[in-house]
């Protein structure tokens, strides 16, 4: 299966989201190959400092990107973080998924910035009639409205429908991450770590 996390807006936690699904993957016996098609790099940055070899990582920033991905078929998973920016690169993540996750933050303007990643998705279905598609809310704060505010408005979009897990704004997901670690194995017990495991098994429900 491959998983494209993308939207068409940056600062979202994409990174974040592809190197937490990618552990909780291999934690789970899957061969996982992390693909990085940000120039950012964050993901191959986050392979390099990681001790464990149980993922894989590369790098592939170009528009043939869909193309490229078939002579890695030797993976239960594929994950594609892809950056922010209505890019032929991230047109072509989307082309390349089975599964497309839109990570998008709590706020109004997000919600707005979102229309436009969803008319590139309803456009790459022409090419790409087996996609599935789905938005992850992501940082939420505790303790407030926001979140369900978000899950209303989002809610208008009827193409594509919302996770049922949320991921909250937590400090141990920047703590794990310097460690070249996700969540589930920096602070097993911590809310991140719940939060990651209900959304990598809701994830998987999906690809079944």
């Amino acid at each position: 299966m491959i998983i494209t996390i993308g939207n068409s807006k940056g600062g979202v936690g994409k990174s974040t989201i592809s190197c937490n699904l990618a552990v909780m993957a291999a934690m789970d016996g899957k061969s996982v190959l992390l693909v990085d098609a940000d120039p950012q790099a964050s993901s191959l940055n986050f392979r390099s400092i990681r001790e464990s070899n149980d993922i894989k990582a590369t790098a592939i920033t170009t528009p043939t990107l869909h193309k490229d991905l078939k002579d890695f078929s030797n993976f239960d998973l594929i994950l594609i973080d892809s950056g922010g920016r209505d890019t032929g690169v991230f047109r072509s993540s989307i082309l390349a998924a089975d599964l497309l996750i839109i990570p998008v933050l709590p706020s109004v303007y997000d919600i707005w910035a979102a229309t436009d990643t969803i008319e590139i998705v309803m456009e790459a279905m022409l090419y790409n009639q087996k996609l599935v598609s789905r938005f992850l809310i992501n940082m939420v704060l505790p303790n407030t409205i926001m979140g369900r505010d978000t899950l209303a408005a989002l809610d208008e979009h009827k193409e594509i429908p919302i996770l049922k897990q949320t991921i909250g704004a937590r400090q141990a997901f920047k703590n794990a991450l310097v460690t070249g670690q996700g969540v589930v194995e920096f602070d097993p017990k911590s809310k991140a770590a719940q939060e990651i495991t209900s959304c990598y098994q809701e994830i998987l429900k999906l690809g079944n």
